[in-house]
Order: structure tokens, then sequence, then C-alpha cells
């Protein structure tokens, strides 16, 4: 568990109104951390942000007017020292890439449980600086199934377009995982964009 000196505060911007004030309550149960604030697109998060000095913000992806991205891009040139999770609920690599390409901190999924969501808060607040990209020893086989789930196929069709059974496939899975530092297989494929490892 993740100590801290004060409570961090913690912005939320999401258009979706029952996600957003859900996970506020959640988040306001741990004692670490402090919702300062709440914003329903791009442009609010960027205002209140600007006006509160959040330590992270949880930034939703598809917004209306600004969207995160483009949010992502005047925080890190306006307030650079704000960590910004990007949060999305699908596997869109592309968009997630450009905003961490454009300074945001990381990402979470939408579909996390609140204590990974917690640790991820703390973990972003906690650190000196972007996380740098460590190089992953892949194997050949396994490179070549992360290409497929890059490709959006599940572990049957991976399993059927590599002549390997599914349990085959979901060990190669779990240990690409572990070497690139992932949680599920969105973060596995954008770990490894970042590492030079694969090229959409």
């Amino acid at each position: 568990m993740i100590a801290v000196d004060a409570p961090v505060k913690v912005l939320i911007a999401d258009d979706h109104t029952l996600f957003r004030a859900g996970l506020a309550r959640i988040l306001a149960r741990d004692p670490r951390l402090e919702v300062v604030a709440q914003a329903r697109n791009g442009s609010e998060a960027v205002e209140e942000t600007l006006a509160l000095h959040p330590d992270v913000v949880l930034m939703d992806l598809q917004m209306p007017g600004l969207n995160g991205v483009e949010a992502v891009k005047r925080l890190h040139r306006d307030a650079p020292t704000v960590r910004v999770l990007v949060l999305s609920a699908y596997a869109d690599t592309s968009l997630v890439t450009e905003a961490i390409d454009s300074g945001a901190f990381g990402y979470a999924d939408k579909d996390t449980t609140p204590a990974d969501m917690v640790e991820r808060i703390l973990s972003a607040s906690s650190s000196p600086q972007r996380p740098r990209a460590r190089p992953a020893n892949l194997s050949e086989r396994e490179l070549d199934v992360l290409n497929q789930v890059a490709t959006g196929l599940s572990n049957k069709q991976i399993a059927r377009r590599l002549g390997i059974s599914e349990k085959t496939v979901r060990n190669h899975l779990s240990r690409v995982f572990t070497k690139l530092g992932a949680a599920n297989r969105t973060e596995a494929v954008l770990n490894a964009m970042r590492m030079g490892l694969l090229a959409l």
C-alpha cells in the first residue's frame, strides 16, 4: 500500500455524469485522496486544473467540445507538473498513444477495479517524472502473439491464425504482460508501442 504525507488532490473529467459522480464517491472513501473538482469536458478540466492545482487529473478521452487529447496538450503546456491519467472504456490504442505522446502520464481502463484505480493515482502522484519505457526481451513467438492482439483478435482467433492452442496463447500473453508491466491487453500493446516493439 502506498502511503502519502497529505491527501492527493484529484480532478475527474468525464462527460458521463453517473460515471464521474460514482468514481468521485469511490475515490473519496480513501483518506489518501481528495477529489477537488469534477469537469464535464476538456475546457472545464483545463480551467479547473489551472485554478485548483490538483496533483492528478483523470481525463476521459471522448468528451464534447475540447476532447481529452487536446486538454492533455494544454495542461502539458500550462501545468506541466500535473499528472494526467487518461481514461477510456475501450481499447482505442491510437487515441491513448496520442494522449501519452502529448504529455499524459499514463492510462487507466474504466473497467479497472476501484483498488487498482486508487493505486494508479497514488503511483502517478508520487512519481518524480513520466515513467520511461523499459526494454523488454520478448521472444519471437511472444511478439507474434502481441502483434495479433494489436489487430484486435481474440485468443481463439490468434490460436487459429498461428496454429497453436488457446492455452498456449494465454501462456504467451501472461509472459508478455509480465515483461511489459501490463495489466491487460491494451496496456501491453501501448507499452510495446512506446518501447518501439510494435508499430501500428
